[in-house]
């Protein structure tokens, strides 16, 4: 029995199981036990590492969303503070332009 393990283009990991014929002509019906236990762990393991794979890609990509979101946040912010800091000396510049227009200047 041989068992192959390979890797699509997607990074998935598949197993192949093939088994050679004896050279008598008979299957022996322990290798075929064994054979059909081999695939029956390799179809309960697989899956398994395969989505532990993609569990951690989807987290991996959420970490990356989540650092975006923090430094559009943080941008946001300080351009709000930027802006309020603006709109603060203009009206200040502007106080004081109304209060020398009434003293004449």
């Amino acid at each position: 029995m041989y068992i192959k393990f390979e890797q699509d283009s997607f990074g998935h990991e598949e197993a192949s199981v093939s088994c050679s014929k004896p050279e008598n002509g008979c299957v022996d019906s322990l290798s075929i036990f064994h054979s059909e236990k081999a695939v029956e762990e390799l179809l309960q393991q697989t899956p398994v590492a395969g989505m532990d794979e993609h569990l951690i890609e989807f987290s991996e990509a959420l970490r990356t969303v989540a650092k975006a979101l923090r430094r559009a946040a943080e941008g946001k912010a300080s351009a709000q503070a930027e802006a309020a800091e603006w709109k603060r000396r203009y009206e200040l510049e502007r106080t004081r332009n109304i209060q020398m227009e009434q003293k004449g200047y």
